[in-house]
């Protein structure tokens, strides 16, 4: 399992970009077979859905950087995995996550020590806050002291547990 963080290139993904201050405008889970989950919006799609690989319907000649969780145990990808196929269908959450980075504005109140992600469960997606609360669901931090819904695609970058494995290149028909 991987996570992938995508430098997008189309016009949403430099909406993205312009308004988290970050080179990274996605972020993705792949699955060890390659298949990838995601919270996305185009005219075909809008939410949390599952494709058969990292190029699918991004724009060909995207930088994507693949992760590796190296801590993350067996038990808890799998936990992910069957968390994430409960998400499948949420809508993404584009405007809305957009705006809680610009304003600041906190869906719910935050205080990291009493804070459990089995209280946040959002009607619809962004793309990095669906893996960070996945991620936390199965008892893997990314980040401590951080909620879900503040964490844009470049803040995951800023993960410790995460390690670089390779950088690709989308190809094919966007």
């Amino acid at each position: 399992m991987r996570i992938l963080q995508y430098e997008g290139i189309s016009r949403l993904s430099q909406t993205v970009r312009f308004f988290t201050w970050n080179r990274t405008s996605h972020t993705a889970i792949e699955f060890d077979d390659g298949r990838v989950c995601e919270a996305w919006k185009s005219r075909e799609e809008d939410g949390v859905r599952i494709v058969d690989s990292l190029h699918a319907q991004h724009t060909p000649g995207t930088i994507v950087k693949a992760y590796t969780l190296p801590e993350l145990t067996h038990m808890q990808a799998e936990e992910f995995t069957s968390w994430l196929i409960g998400e499948l269908g949420k809508p993404y959450a584009f405007w809305n996550g957009i705006t809680r980075f610009v304003t600041r504005r906190d869906p719910q109140t935050f205080d990291p020590q009493t804070f459990r992600i089995e209280d946040y469960n959002p009607d619809a997606w962004f793309c990095s806050c669906l893996a960070f609360a996945g991620l936390m669901h199965v008892d893997f931090k990314l980040l401590d002291r951080i909620p879900p819904w503040r964490v844009s695609p470049g803040i995951i970058n800023f993960s410790p547990r995460l390690k670089l494995d390779e950088i690709l290149r989308t190809e094919g028909a966007a």
